[in-house]
C-alpha cells in the first residue's frame, strides 16, 4: 500500500489529470446513472420553471428575450440571482423538457468543481490523498442532492468558486496576470448566482493576504503592506461585495428571505433547537467526526495555537453562512458552501499541521475517510429515493395523460400547499395539449384552475374523473384532503396515489 501511495505521488501531470478526471467522472455518472437519477424524470420541485418556459416559448410565442426579461425581472423582485434565470431560461430553449440532458450538464458541473478543489489541495501544498480528501468533503454528503436535482443553484455555484480559487492560487504562485483576471470573473459569476456565495468574497480576500504574509510577524505594517501589494485585486472583490450587498438590501430588499438571517420573533429556544435538529440530522456526521479530529488536533496544542489564520478563514466561511441559515440550520444542498471552510481547517489545515504524525495522524486520516464512507451511504440512498419519487411521479403523469387525453375528464391535483407541484401538473399537461387540470384548496374546500387565463373558473367535484395526491412515502406529504373518495379506485404510483373514477378508465 506504501509503494502504491509512493507511486501515486511521483506519477507526472497528464497522467495525474487523467486519473482524477477519470476517478471523479467515474464517481459521480457511476452514482446518476447507476442509481437512475439521470433518468428520474420531473419532481415536481424547481424543475417545473422548465415547462414553464417551454410553455412560454411554444404555446405563448414569446421569444427568447422576453422570456429572458421576465424571469430575471421578476426575481429581482425578490432574490439576486441574475444569470440563475438566465441559465434556466436558455437551458430551457436549447433542451426543452429534456430533463436528462439537464442532468448529464449537471453532473458535468459537479466533476469539475471536484476536480477543481483537487488541484486547489494541490497548490495549497497537500499530497494526492489529502487533495482527493479535500474535494470529497466539500461535495460528498447529504449536499450531494446538488448533483442531481436540477433546480439548486448550489452545484454551479460551488464550481465557479473552486475555479476561482483555482486561479486565484495560480495566480499567487505564478503572479501572471490573466489568472488574476480570471479569478475575479468566476467570483463575479458566482456571486451574481445565489446570494450565500457572495458572502464567501470576504474570505477570498482574507486568504490573499494570508498567503502575501507566511513567514512573517503578524503586525499593522505588515498588514498594509500585503494590502499594498494586492490592492488591484482586493479591490476588485471588494466593489464586487460592497455594489451587490448595496443591491440586496437597499433594492431588491431583504423582507422576501424568511428563512434567512436573524429575527426577533423567533426566540432563542428555538434557534438552539433549529440548530440541534441539524446537528443531529445532516450535519451529524461533520459534527461526530470533527468533534474527534479536533481531539486530535488538541493534543498539539501549542502547534495549533499557530493556527490563528487558519482559524480566521474557516470562521470567514462558516460564520456568516450561520448567520444566514440561523432560523432554519443547514441542511442538505444548504449545507453548502460552509462546508468549504469545514474542509479548508480539518483538511487543508490538519493536512499542513507538521507535528501531526505516526499513530495520531493515522487515525486523523482514518477519522475523514470514515466520514466519508458515512456520507458515501448518505449519497446512495438520497439518489434512491430521488429515483424512486422520480418514476413515481413520471409514471403518474404519463399514466393520468394516457387517460385523459383527447377527451374532456378534468384531473385534480391535490399538491397544495406545495404549489410547485400544482404548476408542475398544469405546465406539463399543457406542452402535451391537455389543459382540463384543477386545482385543490384544503382552506377553503374549493376547485379552482388556479393558473392561467381562466384562473378563477371553478369545477364541481362531480365532473372531477383523476385525482392525485402524495402518500405517506412521499417527503412532501403533509395531510389527507378532505375529499371523499368511496367512488374512486386507488391506484398507487410510489410515493403518489392516483384516485380514477370509477367508470373512467
Amino acid at each position: 500500500m506504501y509503494d502504491l501511495y509512493k507511486r501515486l505521488e511521483k506519477l507526472d501531470k497528464k497522467t495525474e489529470a487523467a486519473l482524477i478526471w477519470g476517478f471523479f467522472t467515474v464517481l459521480v455518472f457511476g452514482v446518476v446513472i447507476g442509481m437512475g437519477t439521470l433518468t428520474s424524470g420531473f419532481h415536481l420541485v424547481d424543475d417545473w420553471e422548465f415547462a414553464k418556459y417551454v410553455d412560454w416559448m411554444t404555446l405563448e410565442h414569446k421569444s427568447l428575450w422576453e422570456c429572458l426579461k421576465e424571469a430575471v425581472g421578476f426575481d429581482l423582485t425578490l432574490r439576486f440571482r441574475p444569470l440563475y434565470y438566465i441559465n434556466r431560461v436558455l437551458m430551457a430553449a436549447v433542451f426543452g423538457i429534456n430533463l436528462t440532458a439537464m442532468s448529464v450538464f449537471k453532473a458535468a458541473e459537479t466533476v469539475a468543481a471536484l476536480v477543481l478543489f483537487y488541484y486547489c489541495g494541490k497548490l495549497m501544498r497537500c499530497n494526492m490523498v489529502y487533495s482527493l480528501l479535500f474535494a470529497m468533503t466539500v461535495l460528498v454528503g447529504y449536499q450531494s442532492a446538488v448533483w442531481w436535482k436540477l433546480g439548486p443553484q448550489e452545484s454551479y455555484d460551488t464550481m465557479m468558486f473552486a475555479l476561482g480559487f483555482y486561479l486565484l492560487l495560480k495566480w499567487l504562485r505564478t503572479n501572471t496576470k490573466w489568472y488574476a483576471f480570471g479569478s475575479v470573473g468566476a467570483f463575479f459569476l458566482m456571486s451574481i448566482y445565489k446570494e450565500p456565495f457572495i458572502l464567501l468574497l470576504p474570505f477570498v480576500g482574507l486568504y490573499v493576504l494570508y498567503e502575501e504574509m507566511k513567514g512573517d510577524k503578524v503586525t499593522i505594517a505588515y498588514i498594509w503592506e500585503a494590502i499594498r501589494r494586492r490592492l488591484p485585486y482586493l479591490s476588485a472583490l471588494g466593489i464586487i461585495f460592497v455594489t451587490e450587498m448595496i443591491l440586496i438590501v437597499f433594492v431588491v430588499g431583504t423582507n422576501n428571505y424568511s428563512y434567512v438571517g436573524l429575527d426577533e420573533s423567533v426566540t432563542l429556544d428555538q434557534y438552539v433547537q433549529a440548530w440541534n435538529l441539524a446537528a443531529h440530522t445532516d450535519l451529524k456526521w461533520y459534527v461526530r467526526f470533527g468533534i474527534l479530529m479536533s481531539l486530535i488536533l488538541l493534543t498539539y496544542w501549542d502547534d495549533l495555537k499557530k493556527l490563528g489564520w487558519e482559524i480566521l478563514l474557516t470562521a470567514a466561511v462558516v460564520v456568516p453562512q450561520v448567520v444566514s441559515y440561523s432560523k432554519t440550520a443547514m441542511t442538505e444542498r444548504y449545507i453548502l458552501p460552509c462546508v468549504i471552510g469545514f474542509a479548508f481547517f480539518f483538511v487543508i489545515a490538519g493536512c499542513n499541521l507538521k507535528p501531526l504524525s505516526g499513530k495520531r495522524r493515522i487515525a486523523y486520516m482514518l477519522c475523514l475517510i470514515l466520514m466519508l464512507a458515512a456520507h458515501g451511504r448518505v449519497v446512495l440512498r438520497e439518489a434512491h429515493y430521488f429515483t424512486y419519487r422520480g418514476h413515481s411521479i413520471q409514471t403518474m403523469l404519463e399514466s393520468t395523460l394516457d387517460l385523459v387525453q383527447g377527451t374532456d375528464k378534468k384531473v385534480l391535483s391535490c399538491f397544495g400547499p406545495n404549489l410547485e407541484g400544482n404548476r408542475t401538473m398544469y405546465y406539463w399537461f399543457r406542452i402535451h395539449g391537455y389543459d382540463e387540470v384543477f386545482y385543490w384548496e384544503e382552506e377553503e374546500s374549493k376547485i379552482n384552475r388556479s393558473f392561467g387565463p381562466r384562473e378563477d373558473e371553478q369545477a364541481a367535484y362531480e365532473d372531477i374523473d383523476v385525482v392525485v395526491m402524495y402518500n405517506q412515502e412521499d417527503r412532501h406529504w403533509c395531510y389527507e384532503p378532505s375529499l371523499d373518495l368511496s367512488d374512486f379506485t386507488e391506484k398507487k404510483c410510489g410515493t403518489i396515489t392516483m384516485y380514477v373514477r370509477n367508470g373512467s378508465d
